[in-house]
């Protein structure tokens, strides 16, 4: 069995600019499901009803080191961003590390950045905020999840939630 134990390390990626070592941290979205009341005769109490492949706003925030070029490359950029890690694992019946690749694909707008602090000798901790449109998670070759709001698709392990949705309207 391998057990994820720390992220070893990533890089992120705009098309095929390599943004190198500026972001030492990235906030993936939160999934909220959008959900409606439901409440009725025979019903005892409200229910929350997640609709399915419906969520609010999601945000993907960037650290960065400190205010450069590069972040500003970056907030500029409008096409697709890809983080690109090895996540190290533990093989329970070696005790051995191992490490299984995972890669998030997004695509979205700036929404927001925050130029951080001016400190002698430190660092000044910009973030940049995305909305995000499209999402997709691959680990160690495998699509785990994949969100494209524009189109209507909502996949999980493989698994297109949506589909039998867009085939009937």
């Amino acid at each position: 069995m391998l057990i994820p134990t720390v992220l070893n390390n990533f890089n992120m990626y705009g098309e095929s600019h390599k943004f190198l070592g500026l972001s030492p941290e990235t906030t993936l979205p939160n999934f909220e499901y959008l959900t409606e009341t439901i409440d009725g005769a025979g019903i005892g109490g409200e229910i929350e009803e997640a609709i399915e492949g419906a969520f609010g706003s999601l945000e993907i925030e960037n650290t960065f080191q400190n205010i450069g070029t590069e972040m500003f490359d970056y907030i500029t950029h409008t096409g697709m961003v890809v983080f690109r890690g090895s996540m190290q694992m533990m093989d329970t019946a070696t005790q051995r590390n191992d490490f299984q690749g995972i890669v998030v694909t997004v695509k979205g707008k700036v929404k927001s950045f925050d130029l951080g602090n001016l400190k002698k000798g430190g660092k000044g901790e910009p973030k940049v905020v995305r909305e995000i449109t499209y999402c997709k998670m691959t680990i160690n070759g495998k699509n785990v999840l994949e969100l494209d709001k524009y189109n209507m698709v909502w996949k999980l392990n493989g698994v297109d939630r949506l589909e039998k949705v867009r085939s009937q309207i």
